[in-house]
């Protein structure tokens, strides 16, 4: 009985600390502001996670895997679309923007790169997932040396006791 306490209060505390990850939605990359504009913005995967489920790109995990049930498939990468290339799949903080500021400005391969941009049809999807913030531990009262002490004694003196009394 005490040891399944045990176990059942040392889960418990590590439930507590873990980060939690609970998936949101999804969005193509092709979804995004037609390229063609001079004021077309050029977003991460984490800063359109942001601008499409509210808060902060720190707030998000994005992925390429489908799977909207376990976390552990998160893969921290996203589909992409560049001014002059093809969609690629590059790290969810990927963004590229040379001066001046916009996805169609200057123009020229490679100078431009967004997770959300309709440019080329890039129908890539990337997955959203909120990342909750680990809860601080709790602060447990503990014994101290001199409690552990005085426990180890008494536990030693019924356990004494006890064998004395079998015999």
């Amino acid at each position: 009985m005490r040891k399944n306490l045990f176990v059942m209060a040392s889960l418990v505390l590590f439930a507590a600390t873990a980060s939690a990850q609970t998936y949101v939605g999804s969005f193509k990359v092709n979804d995004g502001p037609d390229w063609n504009l001079p004021t077309t913005p050029v977003y991460s995967a984490l800063e359109a996670a942001a601008l499409l489920f509210g808060g902060a790109p720190t707030d998000y995990a994005v992925s390429i895997d489908p799977s909207t049930t376990n976390p552990a498939t998160i893969t921290h990468t996203a589909h992409y679309d560049g001014w002059g290339e093809t969609c690629s799949i590059q790290a969810e903080t990927e963004r590229v923007d040379q001066d001046p500021v916009g996805y169609q400005l200057p123009g020229g391969t490679g100078s431009a790169r967004s997770a959300y941009v309709s440019d080329h049809g890039c129908d890539g999807v990337n997955y959203v997932w909120r990342i909750k913030a680990a809860v601080p531990p709790t602060p447990v009262p503990t014994l101290g040396v001199f409690g552990l002490m005085s426990l180890g004694a008494l536990i030693g003196v019924l356990g004494f006791r006890r064998t004395r009394k079998s015999v």
